[in-house]
């Protein structure tokens, strides 16, 4: 008995070709099922990632513009963030309105995201036709306070407002 069994470990000398080749097959389909989803899942969320900073910066504009204590005289103020730092040597900027207005912005943005300066987008997927290299927020301030936003490009508004029909009541 104990021969029989000493022998049939002798000839078991592992997995056959054909074996490993099916179970190599079956691996490659499913990576080449689960690869585009995996990648759609990473675009998304680094669109997510330019669109929760963008919307950070903006609304920091919003609550100091409302804000009673402060002043933010009446104008446009523009929060552009780049793929690639500009000839300044920073990825963000922020332009418009007086000069008073606009040291009061970056300065209440620079509250909320201390290093906003150096925020870069994380996708490239934001344009049509090669003119994704920035997305960028007009905020229109009005004397009392009040702020209207515009988003571009299109894809990042629509982005946004998806969001936005999507949360849950109460949020």
């Amino acid at each position: 008995m104990l021969k029989f069994l000493n022998k049939k470990k002798k000839d078991n000398k592992g997995f056959s070709l054909v074996e490993l080749i099916i179970v190599v097959a079956i691996l490659a389909i499913l990576v080449g099922l689960l690869a585009p989803q995996y990648i759609k899942y990473v675009e998304k969320s680094r669109k997510s990632a330019d669109a929760s900073n963008l919307s950070e910066m903006v609304n920091a504009v919003q609550i100091y513009a409302a804000d009673a204590e402060s002043s933010l005289p009446a104008g446009t103020y523009t929060i552009t963030i780049r793929k690639e730092a500009e000839t300044d040597g920073t990825p963000t900027d922020i332009t418009g309105g007086t000069t008073a207005g606009l040291t009061a912005v970056k300065k209440a943005v620079a509250e909320t995201a201390p290093d906003y300066t150096n925020t870069k987008l994380k996708s490239s997927k934001w344009g049509d036709k090669g003119d994704d290299e920035s997305i960028k927020a007009d905020i229109e301030v009005d004397s009392e306070g009040g702020t209207k936003v515009t988003y571009s490009p299109q894809k990042l508004r629509d982005f946004i407002n998806n969001k936005a029909t999507t949360q849950p009541a109460g949020q």
